[in-house]
């Protein structure tokens, strides 16, 4: 085959010749010229002895490079393995070990009692959550407020219990919270505070043009159950406001009924703060109050309270005042209880305007 390629050009090639970086056929073109010519390929050996050594150091740089990189690449994976180890065991550690503070709204209350003459309080609790368990209960006193709290944790086999009872000395103490005063009011001037109250006071509205509000206050109260189905009507255009709730049937007796209405009654009329008057529509009778009315009763059954009892209960001008707070609505509560459900045996004449 013709060696066409001249002295010049194969010079300009010998470099990559050298460093095997040709084609094949031009490779093959250079190896027909190196056959013929001295000059070529003297000039080929010389090159090649320069680049030799250079090219095996250069090999074994590229070598160790590689083995470099590849301990690299292995010690990054062990690096992500072990930093994703370490998260994975400190959210568990988190989670079934160390938990965090007791939320009040994690715990339902099962039993809320005085005993021992009123010197202790009895606290039966269990998680709302199935997946939540506690450790860790305490109390603490401070100015007379006694403060309950605990570790809340997944449940593991490290800590499986959900619940817990205990006994809160009521010596010296004025009130009582589950999960620090952020939390819940349990206890307060001898009064256990249910979570009927709580959630009624936190449901007062000023305005009794507001449906929903109403509706709510009304489905807290429980009137659907304890008396029967019911429609609401409003009159807001002028005062007096009312708040008209019509029964279609009752199964109650008149007795019972009167003494329930006006128990409901005199709630609503504490919760909304505009509202004047409250009516409660039976099929064959009705129940009218008013807000003055309720003030009155509530103001002569509050002295009667505090001469039977020794208590000096704060005795208020308005209905309005005891929705200001758990406590006092609490109190209400009671004394519209032994007013109008009779469960203390008091009797109370009601004073009309």
């Amino acid at each position: 085959m013709k060696n066409d390629l001249t002295c010049g050009v194969v010079r300009d090639l010998l470099p990559s010749y050298v460093e095997n970086l040709l084609g094949e056929e031009s490779k093959e073109a250079v190896d027909r010229h190196l056959e013929t010519c001295s000059a070529c390929t003297a000039q080929k050996e010389a090159m090649a002895a320069r680049t030799g050594p250079e090219s095996e150091e250069s090999a074994k740089e590229v070598d160790f490079l590689k083995r470099v990189k590849k301990g690299t690449s292995k010690k990054i994976v062990l690096a992500v393995v072990c930093t994703a180890l370490v998260l994975l065991g400190g959210i568990a550690l988190k989670l079934f070990v160390i938990g965090t503070p007791l939320q009040a709204q994690s715990v339902a209350v099962i039993a809320n009692e005085v005993q021992d003459g009123g010197n202790m309080l009895f606290l039966s609790l269990t998680s709302i959550s199935s997946g939540d368990a506690f450790y860790g209960w305490k109390q603490e006193t401070v100015d007379g407020v006694t403060s309950i709290y605990a570790r809340k944790v997944t449940v593991s086999p490290f800590c499986r219990a959900g619940d817990a009872q205990m006994y809160v000395s009521l010596d010296f103490v004025q009130e009582v919270w589950l999960g620090g005063t952020s939390g819940r009011l349990l206890w307060a001037g001898g009064q256990v505070i249910t979570q009927e109250a709580l959630d009624l006071v936190d449901a007062k509205t000023p305005y009794c043009g507001d449906a929903p509000a109403l509706g709510n206050i009304a489905k807290l109260l429980q009137v659907g159950s304890r008396i029967g189905r019911y429609n609401i009507s409003l009159q807001t255009s002028e005062r007096p406001y009312r708040w008209t709730l019509e029964f279609e049937e009752t199964e109650e007796t008149t007795s019972e009924i009167s003494g329930l209405s006006r128990f409901l009654g005199y709630q609503m009329l504490a919760l909304v703060e505009n509202l004047d008057e409250v009516c409660f529509q039976y099929p064959s009778s009705s129940g009218f109050f008013t807000a003055e009315i309720a003030s009155n009763s509530l103001a002569r059954l509050t002295e009667v309270y505090n001469d039977k009892h020794a208590t000096s209960w704060p005795v208020h001008e308005s209905i309005k005042e005891y929705a200001e707070s758990p406590l006092e609505y609490q109190r209400m509560v009671k004394l519209l209880e032994e007013m109008f459900l009779g469960t203390s045996g008091t009797t109370v004449t009601v004073v009309k305007p």
